[in-house]
């Protein structure tokens, strides 16, 4: 009789959940996207800007070349080469990132984070729809970071789930700070 009540007592504890210490709701919308791609959108512009005059020096360099200056050809083509590359890259940045905003707009999906002491799940929500959840514990991340507005926590060199820090008190920061295992610069 005993064996029975530790089955119970033993399946009883297996199925109790732990309660998380932080439940945070985020919509994933254009303007999150602007604000974790800050970064990038930086870089775009100033790639647009440094190689539209790299491409243009190439041009006037290459017209004038032999009659007023002496440049060789290897430094035209340096110019030329790198004005395309940044101003094609900072193009494409550019344009990834008001895709990816447009994107964002149009799915309205809140990302729904539960943090515990040793992992996070976080649930995906679109049009009132659980569309599925993720247990991560917090090591397996590849990186962790902490920004003016949000906590950056990256599963993927290339995914990022962005925690709003709008709405939470210094003693919760605080304590998810900890619980990640960030370091305050």
């Amino acid at each position: 009789m005993s064996d029975i009540i530790e089955e119970t007592a033993q399946e009883i504890e297996q199925k109790v959940e732990k309660t998380p210490f932080l439940i945070i709701t985020s919509k994933i919308d254009g303007q999150v996207q602007k604000e974790i791609s800050k970064p990038i959108l930086i870089y775009s512009y100033i790639g647009i800007v440094l190689g539209i005059p790299l491409v243009l020096a190439y041009i006037v360099f290459s017209v004038l070349k032999g009659d007023v200056l002496t440049i060789p050809d290897f430094v035209l083509y340096i110019l030329l080469f790198l004005g395309a590359v940044l101003f094609a890259t900072g193009i494409v940045f550019l344009f990834s990132v008001k895709k990816n905003m447009r994107n964002a707009d149009n799915c309205l999906e809140i990302n729904e984070y539960s943090f515990y002491d040793d992992y996070v799940c976080i649930a995906a929500i679109r049009r009132g729809e659980r569309l599925g959840a993720i247990k991560t514990y917090y090591e397996d991340f590849v990186k962790r970071k902490e920004c003016k507005k949000f906590f950056l926590l990256y599963p993927t060199s290339v995914t990022i789930y962005p925690i709003p820090k709008e709405n939470l008190s210094e003693e919760k920061i605080a304590r998810l700070r900890s619980a990640l295992r960030i370091i305050k610069r």
